[in-house]
This record gives structure tokens, C-alpha cells and sequence, in this order.
């Protein structure tokens, strides 16, 4: 079992900010409302322990962005989000992730951090209709949110939804 304190605290502000630069990216790949797509994020983070966790790693890290939810909202209102900038740091946090839970943490605690992220993104590109007229017609989860949502998946090696693993 891996707890907070087998991280440094940089590696620690690593693993919790990975949901929300992941979360960040779907808002931007999909061009959806931003307001809305923020709410959502904030919810998704107040609601954490819904994802389920089995290892103390994530039930930790859940914990720990939950409490965190509001903070994260109040710097999302003043960030750029500037698109290709904000998949790219997605990318860039999935990539340091992987490395420092390879380092740390046992392989199923690797798996469920992988999942609980990709869970908060799944999340937050559920949360509305994209196309359509007057969001009928439309589709949940828009294109360019699950090629960045499978993108994802592969850095960070985790499951797809079918339960395949991505390689």
C-alpha cells in the first residue's frame, strides 16, 4: 500500500492536479461552454469517492481533491485556455504521472489512478450535449473529446471502457 507520504510533496501536487489538467483538456477539445464544462468539473472533484476506490493511493488522492474542488474552480475562472497549450500540459501531467507512479506505487494502484483519471474526464465530457439544434440530436461525448479522453488512456495505460487495455 502506497500513502501520501511515500510522495515528495511536488510529486504529491503531481498526482492531483493530473484529473484537473485532464479535465481542462476535455473542456478545450471539445469547445463547449466553459462555464458549464467548469461546474462540472467542480462537481466531479466534491464528488471523488464516487468513483469508487479500492487502494489507499486513490482514496487518499480523492480525498484530497475533494477538499481541494472549490480552490481549483476559483483558478480555472482565471486561467487561459488556450487550446493546444491546454491538451498539450494534459499530456505533459499524464506523462510525469506515469513516471512517478511507476516509481511508487504498486501495479494496481498504478491501474486505479489511471482509471480514477480517465473516470473524471469520462465525467466531464458526459456532462453535455455537443451538436445538434437546441442539444437534440447531439451526441454525449462529442469526437474530439474521446480521441483526447483515448489519448489519455494511452499515456497513462489504463483500460477503456470495454475493459480492453490500451497498449
Amino acid at each position: 500500500m502506497t500513502s501520501r507520504e511515500s510522495f515528495t510533496p511536488e510529486e504529491w501536487r503531481t498526482l492531483a492536479q493530473t484529473p484537473v489538467e485532464v479535465m481542462f483538456g476535455v473542456v478545450v477539445a471539445s469547445n463547449g461552454g466553459l462555464r458549464r464544462e467548469l461546474k462540472t468539473i467542480r462537481r466531479t472533484l466534491r464528488h471523488a469517492d464516487e468513483f469508487g476506490p479500492e487502494t489507499e493511493l486513490v482514496t487518499h488522492l480523492a480525498g484530497f481533491v475533494r477538499v481541494n474542488a472549490d480552490r481549483v474552480r476559483r483558478d480555472a475562472e482565471t486561467h487561459d485556455f488556450n487550446r493546444a497549450v491546454t491538451i498539450a500540459r494534459a499530456h505533459d501531467y499524464c506523462r510525469e504521472t506515469t513516471t512517478i507512479v511507476r516509481a511508487r506505487a504498486t501495479a494496481a494502484e498504478r491501474d486505479e489512478y489511471g482509471r480514477f483519471v480517465r473516470w473524471c474526464a469520462e465525467r466531464v465530457a458526459d456532462a453535455g450535449v455537443e451538436g445538434g439544434i437546441l442539444r437534440l440530436g447531439g451526441r454525449r461525448v462529442s469526437p474530439a473529446e474521446r480521441a483526447f479522453i483515448d489519448a489519455i488512456g494511452e499515456t497513462l495505460a489504463v483500460a477503456d471502457t470495454s475493459g480492453e487495455t490500451i497498449e
